[in-house]
């Protein structure tokens, strides 16, 4: 098959185009042939060996998040169909999915949304995933609380804004430029353009806080977090002796995969609760130029490889 990858760590010249055996099936995996694979952030992370998971040898296949069909079902126990077409996030631990075939826990995997494409699919676990954990799991976010979701235009923040108003919450975005109209269209009730307006200027207004920027924006983040209220960092790590003194809560966490929440989520996808947001679809073979995208920062929604 053709895959991504990697033979070491460094930019994104080590992402190499190349003829690899297939993978073999663990006792509960089935066989995916992937149709279209998201790029994210964390894979640029992982390239660079930043984020560390693994003490695997190299050569790795980067990628987790992907839109396929089950081609093999192998010994696993499963509800999975030959042709079941799915989507999902693979385990960190593994071999992900810049590539043709990918094998995988049909436990991290769910049939996909009927009314998107394969590219809209793909480009929905981590960051559905990652929002619902942090906004519902961690956040505990009721109907009628307030969320301040940073960076609603990427990937995570434009998921993140639609699960927070599904649920009946009061959202409040940070954004910019035409970032700002994609936050008001995805249900943003406001939206704080942080070229020109200082998010700390309204006080301790939000009961839960979503940073996905890190550095800056993550320090100030405290300070505009109700009483009891909880700050969630997919970019950094918390400070919990500030936390503690200004009573609130503040915490990070790297994700699982969950292919029973990926089915809740393929139904809200079809009810129209959620809709995908991909702005850019490369060729696998264009899989450099792709990186060099999500490395510039400034990516709107998400970034997907159409690899079948």
């Amino acid at each position: 098959m053709k895959a991504v990858r990697i033979h070491q760590h460094g930019d994104g010249s080590v992402l190499k185009v190349e003829s690899t055996p297939l993978p073999s099936l663990g006792a509960n995996d089935v066989l995916i042939r992937v149709h279209t694979a998201a790029v994210n952030p964390v894979d640029s992370l992982v390239r660079e060996g930043i984020f560390k998971f693994s003490e695997r040898p190299f050569p790795w296949i980067l990628g987790w998040d992907f839109a396929g069909t089950v081609v093999d079902l192998g010994t696993s126990d499963t509800s999975l169909s030959l042709g079941d077409v799915v989507y999902g996030r693979p385990a960190l631990d593994r071999d992900g999915t810049y590539s043709e075939y990918v094998a995988v826990d049909p436990g991290e995997i769910a049939k996909a949304p009927r009314s998107i494409t394969l590219e809209q699919a793909a480009s929905l676990p981590l960051v559905t995933l990652t929002a619902w954990k942090a906004l519902f799991e961690i956040g505990e976010l009721k109907p009628g609380g307030t969320a301040l979701i940073h960076a609603a235009a990427g990937g995570v923040g434009s998921a993140a804004v639609q699960l927070a108003k599904h649920r009946g919450a009061h959202v409040v975005a940070t954004a910019s430029g035409d970032g700002i109209d994609l936050a008001k269209s995805l249900g943003a009730d406001e939206v704080i353009d942080y070229r020109n307006e200082d998010f700390t200027a309204r006080g301790r207004f939000a009961d839960v806080v979503l940073d996905t920027v890190g550095g800056d924006t993550l320090e100030r983040s405290y300070d505009v977090v109700v009483p009891s209220g909880t700050l969630v960092t997919v970019a950094g790590a918390p400070d919990a002796d500030k936390a503690r003194q200004l009573g609130i809560t503040a915490e990070t966490f790297i994700l699982d995969s969950n292919g029973p929440r990926l089915a809740e989520i393929a139904e809200l996808v079809d009810s129209g609760a959620i809709r995908p947001v991909v702005t850019k679809a490369f060729d696998l073979d264009d899989v450099q130029e792709a990186h060099s995208l999500i490395d510039s920062g400034r990516t709107r929604g998400k970034i997907v490889l159409r690899v079948a």
